[in-house]
């Protein structure tokens, strides 16, 4: 029996084939809609979602909730994966390789979902384009469902945007979700998840948020591609619209003190030779303040382990490993030499403080894991709540 997260869909979809809900262009509308669980399994009690008006950028009004019977809750995080080009004579590219592995994790440990931390598509070739251009982009397939197979088909992929998304039609992403296959979980670029496991019914809090607003600074940005263009066009680029993205933020973060873990996830890194700190030291305050448990990132094609400093309470993840490698951005506490393609398998015991995880090198079809380690609980930086 899979153990199934509550993922959401209106009844609309569920009883009519042919409704469903469009998010278009640039200006996206979350419906007023019912909110059900696709997988039939560990139902919770379905959410009624306030009429929005607003573009893929505003973060969705509520959170979503999900619910898991058993007392492990297990899932992978993964990022930079959508390169899928061969190398001579190679008769599957380095992107199979870390997919096969990943099968063969979920497998065995029963895996929940999937942590995608952004840049789901690139440019494969001289003809090919950065992203997706549309819900019908060829590459949905090619490069997402006929790679990930097995298990992996069957469970969300609780998703960002990457820098290499916005380079083409990130709309496209989100309305993918809303108008084909809920699976590739984008309802926005903000949102949040509050994930509820084991008898103890043990509360996890995810903020997913797009940081390509905070990474870049947008004075410096060219027109190569078209970053700079869909910033300025969905008016995030301003000083405004950046607080007030800070200000959700804060906001929800304030709101997640009774959760024994709190865990965000974003496409950049917050610390490393290679950040383009902008406001990303702005984020690392903020989630040292509300103790953050850890944050997930690509972007950097590595796989990398750092703490900020010793006191601080935020243990810092990159998992950018999943089609590219490169130098990256080396840390002080531990990275993959240079090459390395894989990626971060974690797993949280409902009556535990700590979550053990462990980084798998999966360059070629025989995995193994390279690094393993433990983190604390939210809970052990905060006294318990009322």
């Amino acid at each position: 029996m899979l153990r199934a997260p509550l993922m959401f869909i209106s009844l609309m979809t569920m009883y009519m084939s042919i409704a469903t809900f469009l998010v278009i262009g640039l200006s996206s509308i979350f419906k007023n809609s019912l909110i059900t669980n696709t997988f039939a399994q560990k139902v919770n009690t379905s959410i009624t979602y306030p009429e929005v008006n607003a573009s893929i950028t505003t973060p969705y009004p509520k959170a979503f909730e999900e619910t898991y019977a058993d007392s492990i809750l297990d899932f992978i995080v993964l990022g930079d994966w959508g390169f899928n080009r061969k190398g001579t004579g190679e008769k599957h590219g380095d992107q199979v390789h870390v997919a096969f592995a990943m099968d063969s994790w979920a497998k065995r440990y029963n895996t929940n979902f999937i942590i995608n931390v952004g840049d789901s598509f690139y440019k494969n070739s001289k003809s090919d384009h950065q992203g997706v251009e549309s819900v019908d982009d060829p590459k949905w397939k090619t490069n997402w469902i006929d790679v990930y197979k097995g298990k992996l088909s069957e469970m969300p992929w609780y998703s960002v945007a990457g820098n290499h998304d916005w380079y083409n039609n990130v709309t496209a992403q989100v309305d993918y979700y809303w108008s084909k296959n809920n699976r590739f979980f984008l309802p926005s670029l903000f949102y949040v998840r509050i994930s509820v496991f084991g008898p103890e019914k043990t509360k996890v809090a995810w903020l997913h948020i797009d940081t390509n607003i905070f990474y870049y600074k947008y004075e410096d940005l060219t027109n190569k591609n078209l970053l700079k263009s869909n910033l300025q066009n969905f008016d995030v680029h301003t000083s405004k619209a950046i607080e007030s993205k800070l200000k959700w933020i804060e906001e929800n973060l304030a709101l997640q003190k009774d959760a024994k873990w709190i865990f965000v996830v974003g496409h950049h890194p917050l610390i490393g030779d290679c950040v383009k700190y902008q406001h990303m030291s702005r984020l690392l305050s903020l989630f040292e303040m509300y103790r953050v448990t850890a944050y997930f990132a690509g972007h950097s094609h590595v796989l990398e382990y750092q703490y900020p400093k010793p006191s601080s309470p935020v243990a810092i993840f990159t998992s950018g490993a999943g089609s590219r490698s490169s130098s990256g951005c080396p840390g002080k506490d531990w990275g993959m030499p240079v090459g390395t393609l894989g990626f971060l398998h974690v797993k949280i015991e409902s009556n535990s403080d700590e979550m053990s995880f462990e980084f798998v090198d999966a360059t070629t079809y025989k995995a193994k894991v390279v690094f393993q380690g433990k983190v604390n609980s939210t809970s052990i930086w905060y006294p318990k709540a009322k």
